[in-house]
C-alpha cells in the first residue's frame, strides 16, 4: 500500500509564510466547523462537507459515501455483514466535469477503496490510481474515467468517523491541483493524460492531516443531522399516528387530516412560489412548512376529548331512540286497528245485520285512513331524521315542524296502559335540528374540540422551530368577521397559515365520500360555497382564489388521503 504522502510543490519561501498559511487554516478549519455545525439540511451538508475539502486540499473532484446499515447494529463494521451493509453515493463535485450525477449503492468489501477505508478505518493516499500495488485486495473502478473522458490520477480516501469511532461515511478527494482554479479539462471536455501529469501533483501529509481534521468534524455534523431526521422522523410517524387514533374512533372522517394537510401545503408553496398579486411578499421557509405540516396532521385532535357517539352521530335521534319513536306509532296503528274491530263488534250486536255491515264498511274505511296516516307519519318521521339534506327550505322545514307538533299531541298506549305522548319534548327538540344531525348543546361540544386541540399541544415542550404548531391548530375554525370559534377572533389576528388550513378543512368536509350525517358534495358546489363564505368575510378571498386557480382542490381527487404525508426536509 502507498500511503507516503509527497512533498508539497505550493510550500511558501519561509518560515514566518508558513506560520501565517498555517494560522491561515487553521481559521479555515474553525470556519468551517461552525459551518458545519448549523446546516441541518442532509444534501447541503454533504455538499458543503465535500466543496470545504475540495478546497483543503486543492483538489479537482471528489465525492462523499454514507454507510446504510439494514440490520440496526451500531457495532463496527464487519467485512462477514456486506449483506446488510452498504455505502451510498451521496455527493460528488468534479471542477473539470460538472454536472454530472451518480447514484451506486455497492456493498462494503475490502475490494473498492471507500469500501476498503469503511472497514479499516484507515486514511490513505496514492500517487496514480491505475498503479495500485498488486497484493493489494482492493482495485480501482474506471468506469467512471472510461465513460465520462477523464482521468484520475491522486486519490485521498478518509473515513468519515463518528463519536464512538465507528465509521459512518468515506471522503474520497481526487487529483491535488498545481493551480486550484485551472480546470483540468481541454478544449473538447476531455481530461487528458498529458493535462494530468503536468498540472496533477501528489496529496501531501499537511492536505491529508487538514482532509482527516475536517473529515472528523464533518462526521460529527453528519451525524447529529442524521440523529437529528431520525429524531424528526419519529416525531412525523407519532403525528400521524395520533391522527390515525383520532380517526380511528370515527371511520367515516379516515383520511381527513392527511387531505387537509396536503391541500394546506399546496397552498403554502402555491403562496410562497407568487411573484405578484395579493401573496408577492410572503415565503414560507422549510421549517414554517413542516410547522404547518404537523399542525395539519394534528388539528382535529381534540376530538379524542369528544363522546364519540357524538362524533359518529348519524341521525338526529340515534337508532335505538329513533326506533322507540317508530314503534310507539306501530302500537297506535295497532290501537287504531283495535278500536275499529271493538266498534265492528258493538255494531254487529246493536244493529240489525244489513245496517250493521253499511257502518261497519264506514269504520273499515276509517280505520284504513287512520294507519294510513300513522304510516305516512312514519314515513315523514325517517326522513325528518335524516340528516343527509344539508339546508332545509323554509317551507319544507315549516311542514316538517307541524307533523312534529302533531305527533307531540298524539298519545299511544304504553305498556302499562298509560296513555303516554308519541314525542316527549327532548324528542321533538332534537327532530327540529334544521342542519346536520346535532342539537345546539352537542355541537358545542364538538366545536370545544379547537380548544382541545390547543390544550393538548399546548402542554408539549415545542422546539422553537415548532412552537407555533398548537396556535395554527387552534385558529382552523375561526372566520375572519369574528364569527368562528373557539375564542371568536378575525382578521389579522388569525396566522395566515392557519387560514389556508381552513379552506382546505372546509373544502374536504364538504367534499369527503359519504359520512353518516351528510352526502358527499361535488367539488363544483363546494367551490361556490367557498366563495359565498369569502365573499361574506368568513374566510381569506385571497387564498380561495388561490386555491381554485391553481388546481388545489383536485391533489386528493384520486386517493383517500391515507398515503403518507412526505415531510418538507425529511430525508433520511
Amino acid at each position: 500500500m502507498n500511503n507516503t504522502f509527497g512533498t508539497s510543490q505550493n510550500s511558501s519561501d519561509g518560515p514566518a509564510q508558513n506560520e501565517g498559511v498555517t494560522a491561515h487554516r487553521l481559521r479555515l478549519l474553525s470556519d468551517i466547523g461552525l459551518a458545519l455545525s448549523a446546516e441541518r439540511d442532509i444534501h447541503r451538508l454533504l455538499n458543503l462537507i465535500l466543496k470545504k475539502a475540495r478546497e483543503l486540499t486543492e483538489s479537482d473532484a471528489g465525492s462523499i459515501y454514507t454507510v446504510q446499515r439494514t440490520d440496526n447494529d451500531q457495532n463496527p463494521l464487519d467485512e462477514a455483514k456486506t449483506g446488510s451493509i452498504n455505502l451510498h453515493f451521496r455527493a460528488a463535485q468534479n471542477d473539470s466535469k460538472p454536472n454530472l450525477n451518480t447514484n451506486v449503492t455497492f456493498p462494503v468489501t475490502s475490494s473498492s477503496l471507500a469500501g476498503y477505508a469503511a472497514l479499516h478505518g484507515e486514511t490513505f493516499c496514492f500517487d496514480d490510481a491505475y498503479q495500485l500495488p498488486s497484493d493489494a485486495p482492493y482495485r480501482f473502478n474506471s468506469d467512471f474515467d472510461i465513460k465520462n473522458g477523464y482521468r484520475t490520477k491522486g486519490v485521498l480516501v478518509v473515513p468519515l468517523k463518528n463519536h464512538a469511532g465507528n465509521v459512518i461515511g468515506v471522503l474520497q478527494l481526487i487529483n491535488r491541483k498545481r493551480d486550484p482554479r485551472l480546470s483540468l479539462a481541454d478544449e473538447n471536455g476531455n481530461v487528458t493524460e498529458e493535462i494530468v501529469a503536468r498540472e496533477v501533483i501528489s496529496f501531501d501529509s499537511e492536505r491529508a492531516e487538514l482532509a482527516a481534521t475536517l473529515a472528523s468534524q464533518a462526521a460529527v455534523a453528519l451525524e447529529n443531522t442524521q440523529l437529528l431526521k431520525q429524531i424528526e422522523k419519529l416525531f412525523a410517524s407519532f403525528v400521524t399516528a395520533a391522527a390515525s387514533a383520532i380517526e380511528d374512533r370515527d371511520p367515516s372522517t379516515s383520511g381527513h387530516s392527511a387531505r387537509v394537510t396536503e391541500m394546506t401545503m399546496a397552498l403554502a408553496r402555491a403562496a410562497s412560489a407568487a411573484s405578484e398579486g395579493p401573496f408577492k411578499d410572503v415565503h414560507f421557509s422549510s421549517r414554517e412548512l413542516r410547522e404547518l405540516s404537523y399542525a395539519g396532521m394534528l388539528h382535529d385532535f381534540g376530538k379524542i376529548g369528544v363522546r364519540e357517539k357524538i362524533l359518529t352521530k348519524s341521525h338526529k335521534l340515534e337508532p335505538a331512540y329513533f326506533l322507540g319513536v317508530r314503534d310507539r306509532l306501530i302500537i297506535l296503528a295497532r290501537d287504531k286497528e283495535k278500536e275499529g274491530a271493538e266498534k265492528k263488534i258493538a255494531l254487529l250486536l246493536e244493529l240489525p245485520r244489513a245496517e250493521a255491515l253499511i257502518e261497519i264498511q264506514k269504520v273499515d274505511a276509517e280505520t284504513r285512513q287512520n294507519v294510513a296516516e300513522i304510516e305516512e307519519d312514519i314515513r315523514l318521521l325517517t326522513q325528518i331524521n335524516d340528516p343527509a339534506v344539508t339546508y332545509v327550505p323554509d317551507e319544507e322545514y315549516a311542514q316538517q315542524v307541524m307533523v312534529l307538533r302533531k305527533m307531540i299531541e298524539m298519545d299511544y298506549t304504553d305498556e302499562k296502559g298509560k296513555a303516554s305522548p308519541i314525542l316527549s319534548q327532548e324528542e321533538y327538540q332534537t327532530l327540529c335540528v334544521r342542519r346536520g344531525s346535532l342539537t345546539p348543546a352537542e355541537f358545542e361540544e364538538i366545536k370545544r374540540h379547537a380548544q382541545l386541540s390547543y390544550e393538548f399541544l399546548e402542554r408539549i415542550e415545542w422546539t422553537p422551530e415548532f412552537a407555533a404548531i398548537p396556535e395554527l391548530a387552534w385558529c382552523h375554525h375561526e372566520k375572519l368577521n369574528g364569527t368562528g370559534y373557539p375564542r371568536g377572533i378575525g382578521g389579522d389576528q388569525i396566522p395566515l397559515r392557519a387560514r389556508m388550513m381552513t379552506v382546505a378543512d372546509i373544502f374536504d368536509a364538504l367534499t369527503a365520500s359519504d359520512r353518516p350525517y351528510k352526502k358527499s358534495m361535488p367539488a363544483s358546489r363546494a367551490l361556490q360555497i367557498l366563495e359565498l363564505e369569502a365573499r361574506n368575510e368568513r374566510i381569506d378571498p385571497d387564498i380561495v382564489e388561490l386555491f381554485i386557480a391553481q388546481g388545489i382542490y383536485k391533489i386528493c381527487e384520486n386517493h383517500p388521503g391515507t398515503h403518507p404525508i412526505l415531510y418538507p426536509g425529511e430525508d433520511i
